[in-house]
């Protein structure tokens, strides 16, 4: 797979990021695959097409041929993409802190006690590397 964090961060509309989800997830697949994976309501069949050859042009997915079709895969890891977007979320509102992301989020969302214990084990075992 392509390593995405070496080149600017491309950011998917949500309906990229659907289809991008698909593939993640199947591994492969043809864009009649795809769309079986898709929530009501469906798109057409030239919409996800369309997705697909846009993120082709992104640099996401590739395709080989199979019968007389396709079948497209993701070349950019999840995890790549995710750390992408994390990291342009972390910049562009909160200044590149992760303390006051995290501040953010316990104040604006309902932490539970676990989560919150899960975050600091996770603190934990980082500053214990």
């Amino acid at each position: 797979m392509k390593d995405f964090m070496s080149k600017d961060l491309q950011t998917l509309t949500r309906g990229e990021e659907e289809v991008m989800q698909i593939l993640w997830q199947l591994g492969e697949a043809s864009v009649a695959q795809i769309i079986e994976h898709i929530q009501e309501p469906k798109p057409k069949y030239t919409t996800v097409a369309t997705f697909i050859k846009i993120l082709e042009n992104k640099g996401f997915v590739a395709h080989r041929a199979e019968g007389r079709g396709f079948c497209y895969y993701a070349v950019v890891k999840r995890e790549e993409y995710a750390s992408g977007v994390a990291k342009s979320l972390l910049d562009s509102y909160f200044g590149g802190s992760l303390s006051q992301m995290v501040s953010f989020f316990g104040k604006k969302e309902d932490i539970s006690v676990a989560e919150m214990d899960e975050i600091l084990e996770i603190v934990e075992q980082i500053k214990g590397k």
